[in-house]
């Protein structure tokens, strides 16, 4: 029987920094596993930033379980994952934010969930506080996502208890059927997929897991809460 293969995306955005050492622990937790691969899409960074990531992940690129892509404007994280997965060769593919948020022993706890039940379209890391799970953020991120979990339950009508973490892992085939419905190309991007997916009778699966807040965050609460707020809210009728 054929094995499964999953390929996960990382969308990047001046990540020089933070992403070679996540790298470091994802190659090393996954590397008796020759079925998965890991995709870095740099979101268009600044040609210096983008030459800085290149030469601190340069051990890597031997390695053929990893792909490097570039392209040269930014057009947000959700455009970014979509580039990945165009190019994804697995049969199941997934997303991870590059700060490093989600420890690499959670992507593969993830990956061994949905890859030993056959009923699990789409499976979501949750940062669910609860016995046993070792979830760390800041009051204000906490309320923060609370907020929009309300709002997102509300408006979606989808029972979910965390729509934003930055984990999931899906099957190909059911993506590639709901893909062109995709439009928003930056934070929405990943709202609107559980929403099709939910809408589409496809079956989801949030699955505890631990979690770290990664200092210096790429969304500015101020200034990108408003826009996500109004675009959720726009997309509230799609299927």
């Amino acid at each position: 029987m054929k094995k499964n293969h999953l390929s996960i995306v990382i969308p990047s955005y001046c990540e020089f920094d933070r992403l070679p050492k996540y790298l470091d622990t994802l190659v090393k937790t996954f590397q008796g596993n020759s079925n998965v691969d890991f995709i870095i899409v740099d979101d268009g960074s600044p040609k210096r930033e983008f030459i800085k990531l290149k030469q601190n992940i340069q051990s890597h690129l031997s390695n053929p379980k990893i792909q490097l892509l570039h392209y040269e404007s930014n057009i947000g994280k959700g455009g970014a994952i979509q580039f990945g997965l165009d190019v994804a060769k697995g049969n199941f593919v997934g997303f991870v934010d590059a700060d490093g948020a989600t420890p690499a022993y959670e992507v593969e706890r993830l990956w061994n969930a949905i890859d030993t039940n056959k009923k699990i379209d789409l499976i979501a890391g949750s940062r669910i506080p609860m016995m046993g799970r070792n979830v760390k953020k800041s009051f204000y991120r906490h309320i923060a996502n609370r907020l929009f979990s309300y709002y997102f339950n509300k408006i979606f009508d989808v029972p979910m208890y965390d729509p934003q973490c930055g984990c999931k892992i899906f099957k190909k085939s059911a993506y590639t059927k709901i893909k062109h419905k995709l439009t928003d190309l930056r934070w929405l991007w990943d709202t609107q997929l559980l929403v099709i997916f939910y809408r589409n009778q496809f079956t989801i699966s949030e699955f505890p897991i631990d979690w770290n807040e990664i200092a210096n965050s790429k969304f500015n609460f101020l200034k990108d809460s408003w826009i996500v707020l109004y675009s959720a809210w726009k997309y509230r009728n799609i299927h």
